[in-house]
C-alpha cells in the first residue's frame, strides 16, 4: 500500500513539474514575437499571404496574432506621434 502512495506521489510530482516546463517553454515562445513583429523588428513588412491581405484591410491577421500584436505595436507608435507633434 505504501508503494502504489509513494508512486502515485512521485507521478503527481513529475507531472505538475513537466508542466510548469511547457508553461515556461511556451512564454519563452511568446516572446519571440509573431511573424509581423520580426518583420517590423527588421524593418520590413510581413510576407505571409494572410497578413497580407489582413493588413491591406487595415486589420491584423487573426491567424499569426491572435491578440493583434502587431495592431497594439501600431496604435502605441501613432500615439507616441501624436505627442511628439504637440
Amino acid at each position: 500500500m505504501k508503494l502504489i502512495k509513494s508512486l502515485s506521489a512521485i507521478v503527481c510530482i513529475v507531472s505538475l513539474l513537466a508542466g510548469s516546463a511547457l508553461a515556461a517553454e511556451k512564454s519563452a515562445e511568446k516572446k519571440e514575437g509573431t511573424c509581423c513583429e520580426k518583420a517590423k523588428a527588421e524593418g520590413k513588412e510581413c510576407t505571409h499571404k494572410c497578413c497580407v491581405a489582413a493588413h491591406k484591410d487595415g486589420k491584423s491577421c487573426e491567424k499569426c496574432n491572435p491578440n493583434k500584436e502587431d495592431m497594439k505595436k501600431d496604435d502605441k507608435k501613432a500615439a507616441d506621434k501624436k505627442a511628439d507633434a504637440k
